[in-house]
């Protein structure tokens, strides 16, 4: 009996402790992806968070979805495209992601690390919530939904090398959010299909990325 309880308690740390909370997609996204394969990213203007956090944000998920998912990422450095207000070049749809962060809260630290997608976020920590949708911009229609919330330790050493990139990019005062951003993104956004570009594709993608 003890050890059906100490699995069922195991079962249910490990759901409560998945920054996913929840993800919807419409029944024809993966088919849509034949055609469906350019897109721009904004930031809804509803976020709560500073304009540095939201710039660098934005760019990790251009990252994102063109190295890790493929698609042909339009910029859209104003985040026009909200909602698909103003499609760029030849983008079809938008990634829309609205933020919020919650700074030095009062969670015991023990609580954040046994549970961080619950509690949080600690004295010296951050808890981060993303609400990100895909629209398909010709129909309005929302192909894709996910949120993802969890709190965060910052001020760690690990991946140097990514902070330090960013910090170039955006200044020292993001440092210590990189990691904590690049991890929920990463773990709300890898839970995208990917779509397959063909010879044609591939150059168009090379010509975006290069600014041609």
């Amino acid at each position: 009996m003890r050890s059906k309880l100490i699995l069922l308690f195991l079962i249910s740390g490990s759901f409560a402790n998945c920054a996913v909370k929840q993800i919807r997609i419409a029944p024809n996204f993966e088919s849509s992806l034949d055609k469906f394969k350019r897109l721009t990213v904004a930031i809804d203007s509803g976020s709560k968070v500073n304009q540095v956090e939201a710039t660098l944000v934005k760019s990790m998920a251009e990252q994102e979805l063109a190295h890790h998912k493929e698609f042909i990422v339009y910029p859209d450095p104003s985040s026009k495209n909200q909602n698909c207000k103003s499609p760029v070049g030849k983008s079809q749809g938008v990634l829309t992601l609205k933020l919020e962060e919650t700074l030095k809260g009062s969670t015991p630290s023990f609580l954040v690390w046994l549970s961080p997608a619950t509690f949080g976020p600690s004295s010296d920590g951050i808890k981060i919530s993303i609400q990100a949708q895909i629209q398909k911009c010709d129909t309005k229609e929302i192909l894709w939904d996910g949120h993802a919330s969890s709190s965060y330790f910052m001020g760690g050493d690990e991946e140097a090398t990514l902070r330090t990139s960013y910090e170039n990019k955006f200044g020292k005062s993001v440092g210590p959010k990189v990691l904590p951003y690049y991890d929920i993104l990463k773990s709300l956004l890898d839970k995208i299909a990917s779509p397959v570009l063909n010879e044609v594709e591939q150059d168009e993608k090379i010509e975006v990325e290069s600014g041609a």
